[in-house]
Parts: C-alpha cells; sequence; structure tokens
C-alpha cells in the first residue's frame, strides 16, 4: 500500500499497533493523521480505531500490554474512566485524573493528557501575540474543559468564567484549578449556563470557548449584540458548514476558530510519545485537512480522536 507521497506502508510480523479506545469511534480522523506520520518517518507503525463500550473498558486496557499495543490514545467516554487501570500518570494527566495518551513502556501503562498541548497549539497557531489573552469565558465544565483551562493558565490568561448546566461539576473544576495554583483565588468564577446570567456575564470577556456537545447559539445563550472586547470565539466541535456559533463570532467582527487545531496539536504529542521522534507536523496537517474536506462525518463534539 502506498500513500499520497509515494512512500509504502508494510504491515507484518514487526509492525507496532497503536490506535483509538472509544465509543464510537468511526467519525476519527486520527487513523488518517497518524498513519501519514508513519509513512512520512518510515516507521513500521499502524494506527487502528478501536470501539470499546463502557463495560469492555478494563478488559481492553489490559490487552494493551497482553497484545503488546505500543500505545493508544483515549477519547470519550473514557478520559476519566480508564484512569484507575493505569500504572503512571503524567503531571497534568495525574492533575486532571483524566487521560487521552496512553503508552505501553514494557508492559507499565503510562496515562498522558496531551489535550493541554493541543489547546496550546491552537492558541499559539491561531492568535500568537495578536492580543493579550486576559479574561476567558468557557462554556462547559466536563470533557475537555479541564485540559483545555490548563492550557489557558500556560498561555497567560489571568482571571476565567466557567458557565455550566450543573453549578457543582463548575465548581469542582473551579476548585481544582484555584487549590492546584493554576488560577489565583478569586480569578475563577462560575455562573449558571442559562440565558440571562450568561449575557450578564460574558461582556468583559477577550475570548470565548465553548466546550459544550451543543451549539450555544441554537440554545440561545449568547447575546446578539456586539461583544466589543471580544477577539476570538473557539468551538472545541469541528464541523462543516461553519456551526451557528462560527457564523455568531463572524457577524459580529470577532474571529472564529474550530477544534482541529486542537485535535492536530494533541496528535503531534501523542506521536512523539508513541515513537520517540519528532512529529511531521506538515504531513499530519496536511492529512487531517484531506479527511476532514473528504471523510466530513457530523461530530456532536470534539475530543482528541
Amino acid at each position: 500500500m502506498f500513500s499520497e507521497n509515494g512512500k509504502r506502508m508494510v504491515i507484518n510480523g514487526e509492525t507496532k499497533v497503536v490506535g483509538l479506545f472509544g465509543d464510537p469511534v468511526s467519525h476519527s480522523f486520527s487513523p488518517a493523521m497518524h498513519n501519514a506520520a508513519f509513512r512520512e518517518r518510515e516507521l513500521n507503525f499502524c494506527y487502528l480505531p478501536f470501539r470499546v463500550r463502557k463495560d469492555d473498558l478494563p478488559a481492553a486496557v489490559r490487552a494493551i500490554a497482553s497484545l503488546g499495543l505500543r500505545g493508544v490514545n483515549v477519547t470519550a467516554p473514557h478520559k476519566e474512566a480508564v484512569v484507575p487501570y493505569l500504572d503512571e500518570l503524567s503531571p497534568e494527566a495525574g492533575f486532571l485524573k483524566a487521560v487521552n495518551t496512553i503508552e505501553n513502556e514494557e508492559g507499565k501503562l503510562v496515562g498522558y493528557n496531551t489535550d493541554v498541548d493541543g489547546f496550546l497549539y491552537l492558541l499559539q497557531n491561531n492568535l500568537g501575540n495578536v492580543f493579550p489573552l486576559e479574561d476567558a469565558f468557557l462554556l462547559g465544565a466536563g470533557g475537555a474543559a479541564g485540559a483545555v483551562s490548563l492550557a489557558l493558565a500556560k498561555a497567560g490568561v489571568k482571571s476565567l468564567v466557567v458557565a455550566n448546566r450543573t453549578i457543582a461539576r463548575a465548581e469542582g473544576l473551579a476548585s481544582l484549578l484555584i487549590r492546584g495554583g493554576i488560577f489565583e483565588d478569586g480569578k475563577v468564577s462560575i455562573v449558571k449556563l442559562d440565558k440571562n446570567s450568561l449575557r450578564e456575564s460574558i461582556e468583559s470577556s477577550t475570548l470565548i470557548i465553548n466546550a459544550l456537545s451543543e451549539d450555544p447559539v441554537e440554545l440561545g445563550f449568547l447575546p446578539q449584540q456586539n461583544l466589543r472586547g471580544c477577539k476570538a470565539a473557539i468551538d472545541l466541535r469541528y464541523s462543516t458548514p461553519l456551526a451557528p456559533f462560527g457564523k455568531w463570532a463572524e457577524n459580529n467582527g470577532i474571529l472564529a476558530l474550530n477544534g482541529l487545531d486542537m485535535l492536530l496539536g494533541q496528535g503531534v504529542k501523542a506521536f512523539e510519545i508513541f515513537t520517540g521522534e519528532e512529529a511531521p507536523l506538515r504531513i499530519m496537517k496536511e492529512a487531517l485537512q484531506n479527511a476532514f474536506k473528504i471523510g466530513y462525518k457530523p461530530v456532536e463534539k470534539f475530543f482528541a480522536g
């Protein structure tokens, strides 16, 4: 089998297998991205998606070592549930109690959270030093919200508002960020995710991130008037054509971004964990863009897969 760049991919008895655990996984662009990178680096690796149902997760994790897989990425709904079955956690994964990458070190399973790297890449690649990241507004407190919050702090954001339907979950995230010294005391606030409180508290934000599985515009959460202080709106989902949230941003003169660059950034880090080699960023980006254009399927929300 040959790739578009003419480099051959051979599957044999020495091929190292990596993959993706989740449910569902059929929408994932990660196989295309990673397999293109393996071909470019001429590595005898293969990346496969594995649909793992909730009740099968313990057996699937054990199989990483017993079958000699080099590692796996982990996507919904297993990022938190997989933690008790691992032998060691990276600092980010240990802090967030969430894992999206597992490395098999000769039978020892080590968990990482490369979603932090992915969101940092998205910020640095698209925003850079264009404007100061001061005040962020995060819609949602589950899934990737913890990794996004940690990345925001690393990028220099000083204050964060977390809006969630379940206040207790938002309070748990806020408490974690304050206790861990990620944000200063008093710099993380929470609001109920409803139309009235959201509109009042979002006006001073420089950056808005949607980490919900749904579209906040379709739910009627966002104000119609221009938010003069807001410079960028990031939707962790990736969809085409532009989702209502992205259209709302563009109509208000706000830079609209989706989650593809986060997928790319976390994939680059995962590739380096799996292989120990520098990731071919350009090749991975091209493969991801091609997969998105050719094989697009509606995705409810963005995850590492």
